[in-house]
């Protein structure tokens, strides 16, 4: 296998394993609304690592415990976020 081969394989095993943690995301959501409203908080596989109203602590916390790798991190709103950047509007689920 080729290091461009690899490198395309790692890309699509991430971002395959990005959409599987949203999707988890989604399904909690009701249970993250009830219990970490405006928290943020580390999610995996549908568990909630740990939390905090501090998103930069949460995060050096996390990576002290888990090592740097990808997780989901996100605080919990009632709203969804739009940002507009460039003209364009993107939306923070």
């Amino acid at each position: 296998m080729t290091q461009e081969e690899l490198s395309k394989y790692i890309e699509r095993d991430r971002l395959e394993y990005i959409g599987r943690q949203r999707q988890l995301f989604e399904k909690a959501k009701p249970m993250l609304l009830e219990n970490y409203l405006n928290e943020y908080v580390a999610f995996e596989n549908g568990q909630v690592l740990d939390h905090d109203l501090d998103e930069q602590q949460l995060a050096e916390r996390v990576y002290a415990k888990y090592g740097y790798r990808d997780l989901l991190m996100k605080q919990i709103t009632l709203e969804e976020r739009v940002y507009y950047v460039g003209g364009f509007r993107a939306v923070q689920n």
